[in-house]
């Protein structure tokens, strides 16, 4: 089999898609993290909120510069370093939002982190990105998929794909 037929039919096969029940649940977590998170941003000062969106724009070019990274092979991050540079960034920021520094010490932190995190869930749920749920905002804007495993969701979506394939033989 020649590279150019190999190519071909990788190119004919559909996307990898994530499993119903791994869809449903991004989509329930997501929804009560941006149900927990939406009235703080009603209860906090404006500077806050306004510090928090600031600091979600700089989560999703900073997740877009990972995609980039990712996606062209520029480092070679497995997927188990992948998943922990990923849902590492969002710890740093949740913890940094705890210390009482100028900027992320009022919540700003904490609020950007939960909150990027809710969206994303559900943004990768209508979108049934497999995979790393904070790369799912980047994945729509760059309009390519990013190869990141996830801590928690890959090992629900390989169970449930292995006990589907297992009900259909």
């Amino acid at each position: 089999m020649s590279a150019d037929t190999h190519e071909a039919q990788a190119s004919s096969q559909p996307p990898r898609k994530a499993p119903p029940m791994g869809r449903a649940l991004r989509l329930l977590v997501g929804f009560l993290l941006i149900a927990d998170v939406a009235p703080v941003y009603f209860h906090v000062d404006t500077r806050v909120a306004f510090g928090a969106l600031v600091l979600m724009v700089g989560l999703l070019i900073a997740y877009s510069l990972l995609h980039i990274v990712v996606s062209r092979r520029l480092v070679a991050l497995g997927s188990g370093l992948g998943a922990l540079l990923g849902l590492g960034i969002l710890v740093v920021l949740y913890l940094a939002g705890g210390l009482g520094g100028p900027f992320l010490g009022r919540g700003e932190g904490r609020l950007a982190a939960f909150t990027f995190l809710g969206v994303s869930l559900v943004v990768a749920a209508v979108r049934a990105d497999p995979g790393c749920e904070v790369m799912a905002l980047p994945n729509t804007f760059l309009r390519t998929p990013a190869e990141l495993a996830c801590l928690f969701f890959s090992p629900l979506d390989a169970l449930e794909r292995k006990w589907r394939s297992r009900r259909a033989a």
